[in-house]
Parts: C-alpha cells; structure tokens; sequence
C-alpha cells in the first residue's frame, strides 16, 4: 500500500484531528470515528486515477456506528483498507445514498466509455467527501443540523484534503452531489435554479481543467427526466477532450 501515489495524504487525513480539537467545533465530531478518505479506492485495478468522481459532503454516522457498520475505528492501517475496499466488499449492502447515484451511470454508452463490465460501477468511479468527518449535531441530525457558519469553518478546515487528493487524480468529469458541495465549488455562491443538473460554468478550485456537473440532493429518489438531464451532461462531459493545464 506505501507504493501508492496517495499514501503519503491518506495517512495524512486519517491523522488529522482539526475540528475535533477546535473548542467551538469539537462537538460534533464523534472523537472514535476517523475520517474517511474515501468510499472505495480512487485508483483502479490497474493502479491509475478513476475518470470521473462523485464528491459529496461528509460521511453517515451509520457508517461506523449504524446497524450495518461497514468501517473500521482502528487501526489506522486497517481502518484505511475498509474505506478502500468498501465497495468491493460491501456493494451488496450499501446503503441507499450510493445506489440513488449509480442511477446516473445505469447507460450502455457511459457503461462504454468508462470500461465498466460489472453491476458495480463504482470499479470505475471514484468517490471523495469534501468533509472527511462524521459530524453529529444531534442524536438524529448530522450536517443539516449545523449552522450555516458553523459548516463555513468546517469546510475552510478540510478542503485542503480535497484539494490534495484531486490534483494527482485530475478526473476528467466530477460530480459535485449536493448544495453545499455547489456552493464550494463555486467559491461561495449558491447554484442557481437554472445551474441544476448542468456544468457548472468555469470553476477554479483546482490547477487542471476539470468539469464539474451540480446535482442537488433529493431526500427521495431523483425523477426519471433528472436522471436522464445528469446521463445527458456525463456523456456530454466525456466526449469533451480534456483542455491543458491553466
């Protein structure tokens, strides 16, 4: 595992104790979970960055702590390889959340260009949390249940990770999945109405040309004509030769 390109920052985020160690913050964040790298490797079989990532904004409580917990509190080391490893030994079981996204690849085409052979998509497609923490605000609400300034701090706090972790990868397409992953994205302005479900126009977070498409949350399952909108922009994103560095 040291022989990854990665591992030096992997290490790194499983280490880090910023927000739990900051006064105002430390609260909610479960000190006996660590955070999460990422659910599933971001690296394929053959060792090399996935093409398309889906960033969402922090990890489930029921990860660790849930009826089906899937990830491990320690060791650090082994703790990383159920993150890792997730999908390839707990596809069966995922959970909800992962299955509404794989909606948005269910396409022969995007199947296709992505060389996905298998019900898994997620062999091809990597998936990263802007907050690499579990956070709890109450028994029963975790991020929604955070001040706006309060999730200010928090992300100003962890998106070095994401930053870190996305250089080296250099996705050709990334799907920013939620309003407050848009948000950061845009560097602070809300995605329009008109912005859902389409590219979001010259982001710059990072130092390589990358496309990103917001799609918002849905508490239930996105509609058959959204599903079909973020297919659309996927294949749209795909097809697009990726533009030299800036």
């Amino acid at each position: 595992m040291e022989s990854r390109i990665d591992y030096a920052l992997l290490q790194k985020i499983l280490s880090c104790k910023k927000c739990k160690d900051q006064s105002d913050l430390s609260k909610y964040f479960p000190r006996d979970c660590l955070p999460v790298c990422s659910f599933g490797d971001p690296l394929d079989d053959a060792g090399k960055p996935k093409k398309v990532f889906i960033v969402g904004i922090n990890p489930s409580d029921a990860e660790y702590n849930g009826r089906r917990p899937h990830l491990k509190k320690s060791p650090k080391e082994e703790a990383l390889k159920s993150q890792l490893k997730y999908f390839a030994e707990f596809f069966a079981e995922r959970y909800g959340y992962f299955k509404k996204i794989e909606e948005f690849f269910n396409d022969k085409e995007i199947n296709a260009k992505l060389g996905i052979e298998s019900e898994n998509v997620w062999e091809r497609i990597g998936y990263l949390d802007l907050v690499k923490c579990v956070t709890k605000s109450s028994k029963s609400t975790q991020w929604n249940g955070l001040k706006k300034s309060e999730k200010k701090k928090i992300v100003k706090n962890c998106q070095y990770f994401l930053k870190r972790q996305l250089s080296p990868y250099k996705p050709r397409l990334i799907v920013g999945y939620g309003k407050d992953v848009g948000v950061w994205f845009k560097e602070g302005k809300p995605p329009s109405y008109e912005e859902e479900f389409n590219f979001i126009v010259n982001p710059r977070r990072f130092e390589f040309q990358y496309q990103v498409i917001y799609v918002p949350q849905r508490q239930g399952k996105h509609s058959r004509p959204e599903v079909n909108e973020v297919k659309s922009k996927i294949k749209q994103g795909l097809a697009e030769k990726r533009l030299e560095r800036h």
